[in-house]
């Protein structure tokens, strides 16, 4: 017999897993991903998400436009773009991950924001993609834990 706990301890934090609500991307509904301290670590637009067993948590902490964290990740600072987050990675509190970034493998990225620059768009190239019908959420916090 196996015990499923639907949030974690870190240390003075509790972190909830999160569960998808909608389809997105390759998301699809009912998808368990991974651990989250508050709503306001992923964000309910564009096609972010965090998976596997990955945490994202404290004030700075947040995933964001099609941010995609998974592995055994920390996320304290802010993952946005089009960044991939992956493996063993860590995100430092104040650290910013986004364009088209890929971290991985034991890397910790602290300090000074990481991004490489964007390309050059044409001028017949959208500079933003529209925005999807349904700005619902596209997760939740899974059950709570007792204290």
């Amino acid at each position: 017999m196996a015990l499923v706990s639907y949030c974690i301890r870190v240390g003075d934090r509790t972190v909830y897993r999160i569960r998808a609500l909608r389809d997105f991307g390759d998301v699809r509904r009912g998808d368990l991903g991974g651990y989250i301290e508050s709503e306001a670590n992923l964000d309910h637009n564009g096609e972010c998400w965090v998976g596997d067993v990955v945490q994202v948590y404290g004030p700075h902490g947040r995933v964001q436009d099609n941010g995609r964290v998974s592995g055994e990740s920390w996320v304290l600072g802010r993952v946005d773009g089009d960044a991939q987050i992956c493996d063993l990675a860590v995100i430092a509190e104040h650290a910013h991950v986004g364009g088209r970034t890929i971290v991985g493998s034991d890397e910790i990225v602290s300090g000074e924001a990481r991004r490489p620059p964007e390309p050059a768009r044409s001028a017949a190239a959208p500079s933003a993609a529209p925005l999807r019908p349904g700005s619902w959420s596209k997760s939740r916090l899974t059950d709570s834990c007792a204290p």
